[in-house]
């Protein structure tokens, strides 16, 4: 005869192979499981300093700014990146090159990221990415225009450590 604490201690162990199995059934058929900060959609406030800049803000050509949080400043309507070769912050790089922000030459592609400014410092469409490219985990929204820097992004790279 199987003791009871046996038996108990099997029921934990089956549940726990269970959990580990959902877990990575859900991991892997989630879009937004295997999403990456460089792919992911633009659903967090890249820069929460400026209410006027978020996703699905309207793109305004000629602020030198990327408006809509997609990592391109003054694209067209229909997404055509800006051909503006311009260099007006003296960064070495123009809107047409890449520059999300051509007001600012701490701003530009290939920029460091610096966490904790709620800015997107490297032109990917995300603010305070961390050193690993993890998205900002940060749910406060500090310029009021209902988009923080992160959405609920528990599940959104899988489970991190």
């Amino acid at each position: 005869m199987v003791p009871d604490v046996v038996r108990c201690f099997a029921v934990v162990l089956l549940a726990a192979f269970a959990l580990m199995l959902v877990h990575d059934a859900v991991a892997q058929s989630s879009p937004a499981a295997t999403s990456t900060a460089a792919n992911a959609p633009p659903i967090s406030d890249c820069d929460d300093t400026n209410s006027n800049v978020h996703p699905g803000a309207t793109e305004i050509v000629g602020n030198r700014i990327d408006d809509d949080c997609d990592g391109l400043a003054d694209e067209a309507p229909d997404g055509t990146p800006s051909d503006d070769g311009m260099d007006v912050d003296s960064d070495g790089i123009s809107l047409a090159a890449g520059d999300c922000n051509d007001n600012n030459p701490s701003v530009h592609p290939g920029a460091t990221e610096i966490v904790g400014d709620r800015y997107d410092n490297d032109c990917d469409g995300l603010a305070d990415e961390d050193a690993q490219n993890h998205p900002s985990t940060d749910g406060i929204d500090m310029d009021s225009d209902t988009f923080p820097m992160s959405n609920d992004r528990l599940f959104y790279d899988g489970f991190q450590a």
